[in-house]
């Protein structure tokens, strides 16, 4: 087989892939399964059994709603009932199960169908966020008398976050090991200074993500203690899109300071995902189109875009309008802004850059810089059109 056949073959197996990825709902089952330990007694086992079951399918469903939803809107969430849950629940898996005669424990992970979710949120009116964050460092920094606090002992603002019970969310916090290679690439002052190249050096060693940078400080005054907090989010490499907060807990009557600093970081976890998920928001009425340019080196590399554009909650639909040796020409379908696609394709380490109607999306290994544009040779497809936005209802295949 010629050269010019085998590259027939593989624009038409690019081509087919295309047209049955465009009929697909974005692969979003880690979203949307949750994992609860199970702990029942009953008048025998298989009482327990179904018991437990049944109270696990209930707490997993409002983990799950919690997960994707504001904590303003907690009062409303639609609350589960068994024919419900049927409908909901897709499968679920088992862990760790231990019985007595009258006793059963187990660990559950049960998977809920997206779009089943989806619909029943978006029947409620209650908003939702399904986009998830890369994942996101933190440098917990203890503001003390002898100054910053990061690696050395002891620091209890570390270890409320090495102990915090984080569970799985839109924010996947990862905590260092705090091994040689996170002491020399990065030390108390300089997290506390926000130093962008020590904290480019630290994210190389977690897959180059985002760092939160969390400051505490326990204070006393008179019988009054409060733990103060002032987080930010950085994106290293790329000064200048920072995200802070700050807030301020009272010590509960005889809190210990490590138990204070325990709430702090679970508080302070809950509002930068929060943060994240006001952000992430999608506006089903609102809709868009966006045409770019894919550089297709290989089938492979564009292989992994489809794969990674697949997990984009907010892309409903991929259309192919060209294809040629240097790149496909694909529409993406999508709802809400245009700017959450745009934050939503940089978490999936996909760049789109260029100006209108030269747009270019390719991907990148997390920490790399983006592959350089190539010019496009003459007898490749027009232009494309200039993204657009309506108010209307897109369409939506998993609905």
């Amino acid at each position: 087989m010629n050269k010019r056949k085998l590259f027939a073959t593989a624009i038409a197996g690019v081509a087919a892939a295309l047209c049955a990825f465009s009929s697909l709902a974005a692969d979003r089952s880690d979203i949307f399964s949750v994992s609860v330990p199970l702990d029942a007694t009953a008048a025998n086992a298989n009482a327990a059994r179904d018991a437990a079951r049944r109270d696990g399918e209930k707490r997993a469903y409002l983990a799950l709603l919690r997960r994707l939803t504001l904590a303003s809107d907690r009062s409303r969430l639609p609350e589960a009932n068994d024919a419900a849950l049927n409908e909901l629940v897709q499968g679920f898996e088992v862990a760790n199960e231990r019985r007595s005669s009258v006793r059963y424990l187990a660990d559950y992970t049960f998977h809920f169908r997206s779009d089943a979710i989806e619909r029943l949120l978006r029947d409620q009116g209650i908003p939702f966020a399904e986009t998830v964050s890369k994942p996101l460092l933190v440098l917990p920094v203890l503001e003390s008398a002898n100054g910053p606090v990061l690696w050395d002992d002891p620091n209890p603002w570390r270890d409320a976050w090495t102990n915090a019970d984080l569970g799985a969310g839109l924010v996947p916090f990862v905590r260092p090991l705090g091994a040689i290679e996170d002491v020399t690439a990065i030390d108390a002052k300089a997290a506390d200074d926000g130093d962008d190249a020590h904290l480019q050096a630290i994210a190389g060693n977690y897959g180059n993500g985002d760092v939160l940078v969390t400051r505490a400080t326990i204070r006393q005054a008179g019988d009054a203690k409060s733990a103060d907090v002032t987080s930010t989010r950085f994106a290293p490499g790329n000064p200048g899109g920072e995200q802070t907060w700050v807030t301020t807990l009272p010590a509960n009557a005889g809190e210990s300071d490590r138990d204070l600093l325990d709430r702090a970081a679970l508080a302070t976890a809950d509002q930068v995902a929060e943060a994240w998920k006001q952000a992430n928001i999608i506006d089903y009425k609102r809709s868009g189109t966006l045409t770019v340019s894919v550089p297709m080196r290989d089938l492979p590399g564009w292989v992994a875009v489809r794969s990674r554009l697949s997990g984009i909650p907010s892309i409903q639909r991929v259309e192919l309008n060209a294809l040629d040796r240097q790149r496909a020409l694909v529409t993406l379908h999508y709802v809400g802004a245009a700017e959450q696609l745009r934050l939503a394709l940089a978490q999936r380490d996909l760049d789109l850059s260029g100006e209108d109607p030269d747009l270019v999306l390719q991907r990148r290994s997390p920490g790399a810089p983006a592959e350089p544009l190539q010019a496009a040779p003459p007898a490749e497809p027009p232009a494309a059109p200039a993204p657009t936005e309506t108010n209307g209802t897109s369409e939506n295949p998993s609905q």
